[in-house]
């Protein structure tokens, strides 16, 4: 079906969609997922490819280039059905395992949901609403990682601009390890309830051999419902309907229970004009007698016909107790709230509605110690962190990345109270992809989190340079990502003065730092406990900020200075750097030309510790080198050759039989 329905397509650039006729395409009742119910009037189907990404969590290229950036994916084909590594591709920051092995890797929170997996999004527009049937996303090199599709709802008086518009998940699944070699993806999809011009894509790229590239998106949908779509919205309507049936308990709280997600009230209630299942509508409670099996009711028959019938009890609410608990009555609270413990945050949620008991458990302070809202970023509101504020005062670790991300409809104010009454413990916040951070946030941060440590503001744009100067405040600090964000040198440079302590700095990608020398002065100056550093893409580091380093940061483990085109090696500024740095576990130089077999050779001399080194693009290396490394670095996971001009397929081949614990990539342009 979709080579017919492309082919409707002209080759000219600025066609990105197209109304078909029912002549010129498949009948709908051929889709998948159609059904085969018959309709009087076919709907009319639209195929258009994405006109605009409009946000996303990270891209491997450069925010002032084309090259491996997420807007590769708006617009037509410019790679498939070739398979490899191509400049024009939608590229992310991140594969595999290997950024979960390093220092620098985020914590991970114990109540998380165990289908959520995912690492990085993408949101792209198209030119038409649609009520989608079919949506294919073509995949060029190391496929397999989309991993959730969803669509957002912009009409009935809601506006994706304002931030209040609702998600569909039309797809979820697993990352896959795919075949090495193009495809389209084209998974079967939800029936949606509503018009669509608004895609997001979520991606785990941990089973991915290398960086997963994509080279555009097609959707297919049609511009009125399908008979299936109103069916199941019928069908919706009809079991809230039976909320109204005084007589189906059991029904109606496993049906809320199924329902349940973060948008619940604070204290777990049922739905209005349902009572518990343990209370009657009299108020009364029932009380059994405990039943005897079938042995004692032979051998006693005497005694149970001398039982009393079943009673009834007048009580009013506040004498109500409960006396069924599921046996949770004999243990003590410390071991229920244990038990508790390892439930996810919608699994609380339900066993919150269960009863009395559980549902004070369920409560209990010390069952959110940490809360991971990323999970439930597309319902996360102001009214949430309201609903959690009572329940939040020993708070110790915090995650609302994505939540909110360029349509957020959290108030900085309900943010600014929350963290007044809930700050006051708080050590990790994750506040990634966040727009309603912005330097009145930050210092709220500053004046009501005393005891941070680990602070991610990756790509949140609303920070100026006054609000970062809001973290000096908090010296505890030992990990800050700045990734993506607006934070210049001036700014920058005074708050590492404050931080010494930081551990863990992320400002890769931060295109309004003007001088990276002058920031790497001032951590090795005032930042002696420095383990992982990441200057990815800092375009003007030069080997005068590796000499600092070396100088002052002795301890790194993690150093990433890929793609810093002013970085001029061969003053033996990388030398000096892995003499004086021998603890390092991560080494990344990609596309640093000048790295040479000097570099090499003192690094397999140096870094015994060494897990990953790339050296991308590399020109001047020999096989020798190459090979002494993996020689002497016998701890080494991952390697990564690829676009070496000296070391070709048949070599690197020979090396992975030789050193089978080494992951040796080697990209490639078939």
């Amino acid at each position: 079906m979709s080579k017919k329905l492309l082919s409707c397509f002209g080759r000219r650039k600025d066609r990105t969609s197209r109304v078909m006729t029912p002549e010129s395409i498949t009948p709908y009742s051929a889709l998948p997922n159609s059904g085969n119910r018959e309709c009087q009037q076919k709907p009319s189907l639209v195929s258009q490819f994405s006109k605009e990404v409009t946000d996303f969590s990270s891209q491997y290229g450069s925010e002032t280039s084309i090259s491996y950036t997420a807007c590769n994916l708006a617009g037509r084909s410019n790679i498939y059905p070739t398979y490899g590594d191509f400049t024009q591709a939608c590229v992310f920051r991140t594969y595999g395992p290997w950024w979960n092995d390093v220092p620098s890797s985020r914590k991970k929170f114990n109540k998380r949901p165990a289908d959520f997996c995912s690492e990085d999004f993408i949101e792209i527009s198209f030119e038409i609403e649609v009520y989608p049937c079919k949506i294919e996303i073509w995949e060029t090199y190391n496929p397999g990682a989309v991993v959730k599709i969803l669509a957002c709802d912009s009409s009935s008086g809601s506006d994706v601009d304002s931030g209040k518009a609702r998600w569909q998940t039309l797809w979820q699944g697993e990352p896959e390890e795919c075949p090495p070699k193009s495809r389209i993806f084209s998974p079967p999809l939800t029936n949606p309830f509503f018009k669509t011009k608004l895609i997001r894509l979520e991606m785990c790229s941990v089973k991915c051999r290398y960086y997963t590239e994509l080279d555009c998106v097609v959707m297919y949908g049609s511009l009125q419902p399908f008979p299936d779509i109103e069916h199941l919205y019928l069908q919706q309507m009809d079991e809230y309907k039976n909320y109204s049936e005084p007589d189906n308990y059991v029904y109606m709280i496993t049906s809320r229970m199924n329902q349940l997600s973060v948008e619940a009230g604070s204290q777990g209630e049922l739905p209005d004009g349902i009572s518990p299942i343990w209370e009657n509508k009299e108020g009364t409670v029932p009380v059994l007698e405990p039943k005897l099996d079938e042995e004692e009711e032979q051998t006693d028959g005497e005694r149970l016909e001398e039982l009393p019938p079943l009673e009834t009890v007048e009580t009013t609410q506040d004498d109500i107790i409960v006396e069924d608990n599921g046996f949770f009555d004999l243990l003590p609270e410390e071991v229920i709230r244990l038990i508790l413990s390892y439930l996810e945050l919608s699994s609380l949620f339900n066993a919150c509605c269960t009863c009395r008991l559980l549902q004070k458990q369920c409560s209990d302070s010390l069952q959110y110690t940490e809360l991971n809202l990323q999970p439930y970023w597309y319902k996360v509101d102001s009214s949430v962190l309201e609903n959690f504020q009572s329940k939040c005062g020993h708070l110790h670790h915090l995650n609302l990345s994505w939540c909110g991300g360029r349509n957020s409809t959290v108030s900085t104010a309900i943010f600014d109270t929350f963290l007044q009454s809930c700050g006051k413990e708080l050590s990790t916040l994750y506040l990634a992809n966040c727009s309603f951070v912005n330097s009145d946030v930050m210092k709220s941060i500053a004046s009501f989190c005393p005891k941070l440590k680990d602070l991610d503001i990756q790509s949140c744009f609303k920070i100026d340079s006054t609000g970062i100067l809001h973290l000096q405040k908090l010296p505890s600090i030992t990990r800050l990502s700045l990734y993506r964000t607006l934070v210049d040198v001036h700014s920058l440079t005074a708050l590492i003065k404050h931080l010494g302590n930081l551990e863990v700095l992320n400002i890769g990608s931060c295109t309004t730092i003007n001088d990276f020398d002058e920031v790497c002065r001032a951590l090795g100056k005032n930042c002696k406990k420095l383990i992982s550093l990441d200057l990815w893409r800092s375009r003007t580091i030069t080997g005068v900020g590796l000499l600092a380093l070396a100088d002052g940061c002795p301890d790194l483990q993690e150093l990433d200075i890929g793609w810093c085109p002013e970085l001029r090696l061969c003053s033996s500024s990388l030398v000096q750097l892995v003499q004086n740095c021998s603890k390092l576990k991560k080494l990344f130089l990609t596309a640093n030309r000048n790295v040479c077999d000097r570099d090499l050779m003192a690094i397999s001399a140096n870094c015994r510790e060494l897990q990953q080194l790339d050296i991308l693009g590399t020109r001047e290396v020999s096989r020798e080198a190459v090979y002494g490394v993996l020689q002497n670095c016998t701890k080494l996971t991952m390697f990564d050759v690829s676009f070496c001009m000296s070391i070709d397929f048949p070599c690197v081949e020979a090396w992975k039989k030789e050193f089978p614990n080494v992951n040796i990539k080697k990209s490639s342009q078939h």
